[in-house]
């Protein structure tokens, strides 16, 4: 037997469970195998005749795929987590249904690309549509995972320019989020009102976690002029003002901006 079709064919039968159930059920039988190629169907005759250990092997590796989705959510959305458990979801059923959907792949290491697809999986799931601003949380946690994703490609620093930084992303959520991040213990326990808010999640060095923090519409426009690095001229124009340089409000609002560590400013 070639030692890498082994592999593959063994991989494939974790995350299949269809061939799974045919190698259940055949009991020693033979007939199952003929529509196999013939060098998989030794292979798979010799998993089938260690049925009970081929069977120990695959619920184990599912029963720590089933873990890894709530340890995933943990890592990366942990207001959703807690949320999710304060209305009595079923999680192991959900989590089970992610895992089919994904034929149970394994995500490894990639925790935060773990969870920013299981994330995008709740947001599409009918047992939260009575849940309108549990989805609102999932949306602004999601932003958070970017934030730590986007942080693999570093942006270059373009000296003499406002830019924006890796460490931070607004989220413009449609409901008041910020009761909840106040009160943990209300999280999918109360309704926030349906007011929007535009939040900053925002890394205030590399070493911490990140934190949350209400800005004003005005400061969300400044930072979303920053999509690509402006200069003073270039910014003031974009800006519409017709003196040399941005109003002291501005100034002073990209000032708020650059002690939260979303902008760089010019030396």
């Amino acid at each position: 037997m070639d030692a890498e079709q082994v592999w593959r064919l063994w991989r494939r039968l974790l995350r299949d469970e269809m061939l799974q159930q045919q190698l259940y059920e055949a009991q020693g039988a033979i007939e199952w195998l003929q529509n196999f190629p013939d060098n998989e169907r030794a292979i798979l005759h010799t998993y089938a005749s260690q049925f009970e250990r081929v069977k120990w092997f695959v619920e184990n590796y599912q029963f720590r795929l089933v873990n890894s989705f709530i340890n995933a959510l943990e890592t990366g959305a942990p207001l959703t987590l807690r949320a999710l458990i304060n209305i009595g979801l079923d999680l192991p059923t959900l989590s089970k249904a992610f895992l089919r959907q994904q034929k149970w792949f394994d995500y490894g290491p990639r925790v935060y690309g773990y969870c920013d697809a299981v994330l995008d999986f709740l947001l599409e799931r009918q047992e939260l549509a009575d849940y309108p601003q549990i989805r609102d949380l999932i949306g602004l946690e999601r932003e958070c995972v970017h934030l730590y994703t986007g942080l693999v490609k570093a942006s270059a620093v373009v000296p003499g320019q406002y830019q924006r930084t890796d460490s931070a992303r607004i989220y413009q959520s449609s409901y008041a989020l910020s009761q909840w991040l106040r009160d943990k213990s209300l999280l999918g326990r109360s309704s926030p009102e349906g007011t929007s808010q535009h939040i900053l999640v925002y890394l205030p060095t590399p070493e911490t976690r990140h934190k949350f923090t209400l800005i004003s519409p005005r400061a969300t426009y400044l930072y979303r002029c920053l999509e690509q690095p402006q200069s003073l001229v270039t910014l003031t124009q974009i800006l519409g003002s017709t003196a040399a340089q941005p109003s002291g409000e501005d100034i002073a609002l990209l000032g708020k901006l650059h002690q939260l560590n979303a902008i760089r400013m010019p030396v």
